[in-house]
């Protein structure tokens, strides 16, 4: 029995160091992975289209110029990422309860990659940090930073700047000069089926993009 005792301490000292190596292994490779210049980028993104074509299944409704609106916080098919898996994934649905934005992220550290879908088209997000890169459809879209959506190019135009205070029910989004929409903080949601996003006017196909791009960034995680 003397023995004994040593013997469990060294097996749980080597398992830990074990779990640990694997740990530190499986970082570097998130890193590498999230890493949009890489070949290990291009896998990773594909990896994630595949799990929202298995998780989506062809089950999301048409998008139409009403869903926007429509949206609700609640969510389906939710997985969280755990100790040795790095994804997590959902669908977002209508407040009738209709699929129509599936998303899927995988994280490392303070760097992510997620993409998200509907019916019609693809965003890509690259996370790091306090900046998030946007892609949709293959096309650089733009760049969000403390709340401002910046447009992809040398224009450098602003599309949206959000105002995210804590405590408050609603995110007021700005798209020009005025607030044209407000987004809902899951965290003071009041109702069993609350929208994720209440519009003040019509918005322009562009328009709509923007602030479902600020949706998925806020809420799909």
């Amino acid at each position: 029995m003397r023995f004994f005792l040593p013997l469990l301490m060294l097996f749980l000292l080597v398992g830990s160091i074990v779990v640990g190596v694997f740990y530190l292994i499986a970082k570097m490779l998130g890193q590498i992975n999230l890493n949009p210049e890489s070949q290990a980028w291009k896998k990773t993104v594909e990896q994630l289209r595949t799990r929202l074509k298995t998780l989506a299944a062809g089950a999301l409704v048409p998008w139409d110029k009403e869903m926007l609106s429509l949206l609700s916080l609640n969510r389906s098919n939710v997985k969280k990422p755990g100790f040795f898996n790095s994804t997590a994934e959902g669908i977002f649905t209508t407040i009738f309860q209709e699929p129509v934005l599936a998303y899927a992220e995988q994280k490392s550290g303070s760097t992510a990659v997620k993409i998200a879908r509907t019916s019609d088209r693809e965003f890509i997000f690259r996370l790091k940090g306090k900046e998030t890169e946007i892609w949709l459809n293959g096309q650089p879209f733009g760049v969000l930073v403390d709340g401002a959506l910046i447009a992809a190019g040398k224009s450098g135009r602003l599309l949206a700047r959000l105002e995210r205070k804590t405590g408050e029910a609603q995110f007021p989004v700005l798209l020009g000069d005025a607030v044209a929409a407000s987004i809902a903080n899951p965290a003071l949601a009041d109702s069993p089926n609350p929208r994720a996003l209440t519009l003040l006017r019509e918005v322009s196909v562009e328009e709509e993009s923007v602030l479902l791009a600020l949706v998925v960034v806020q809420l799909a995680a």
